[in-house]
């Protein structure tokens, strides 16, 4: 059994490990982030785009420097963020589409 040990960095709190824990996960856009514990997680929830770093808009597959006044939708749990309002319009017209992660 080949066994992988991966560091993952805390967004919030870098110098701190994140524990690899469905718990302490969030999902933006296709990326996954997770934390070393409940404060550092509720902290990234409060203002993600703080934290995030480059996402892919899934409509156009662009990656993009999401800000506060990105346009913004909640959709199966998942915060998504776009790079326009366009696109954001596109992926409400056909979610499911835009919602499972695309190889370009």
């Amino acid at each position: 059994m080949i066994q992988l040990r991966v560091k993952l960095r805390d967004p919030v709190y870098p110098a701190r490990r994140a524990i690899y824990e469905p718990h302490l996960r969030v999902m933006l856009n296709q990326e996954a982030y997770f934390f070393s514990g409940k404060v550092a997680l509720k902290r990234f929830q409060s203002d993600p785009t703080r934290y995030s770093g480059p996402l892919t808009d899934p409509v156009t597959q662009t990656r993009f420097q999401p800000t506060s006044r990105s346009p913004r939708l909640d959709f199966q749990g998942r915060t998504y963020f776009f790079e326009s309002e366009t696109t954001k319009r596109q992926f409400e017209t056909a979610p499911a589409t835009y919602s499972v992660r695309r190889e370009t």
